[in-house]
């Protein structure tokens, strides 16, 4: 699936419908994931409660509408090279872990 990515204070959001949520097994009220970075992807994994939160990479999912947004900074934008006022994203689930890059246009 592709998005564009919304402003979001000193980052971007990326929102997500619950259905996408549902197939990775992520209840975005209770669950926090991990943003872990390879090459020009991010990934993002589901993380147990236990997890360290002061980890700046572990996130929590932000309610917006009918879905949820996850707060991406623009740190994490630009090791992407994505230019969110231009490009979209696409996201794609493989083995319970969520994969975010810049879509090609």
């Amino acid at each position: 699936m592709q998005r564009k990515l919304v402003s979001s204070g000193t980052g971007w959001e990326l929102y997500m419908p619950k259905d996408v949520l549902k197939l990775l097994g992520i209840n975005p009220s209770e669950t926090r994931v991990l943003f872990k970075m390879d090459k020009n992807v991010l990934k993002i994994i589901k993380t147990g409660f236990d997890v360290n939160n002061q980890n700046l990479l572990i996130k929590k999912f932000n309610k917006s509408g009918n879905g949820y947004g996850l707060y991406i900074s623009n740190s994490i934008i630009q090791f992407l090279e994505i230019n969110p006022e231009v490009d979209e994203v696409k996201y794609v689930i493989e083995n319970d872990i969520l994969s975010i890059s810049k879509a090609l246009q």
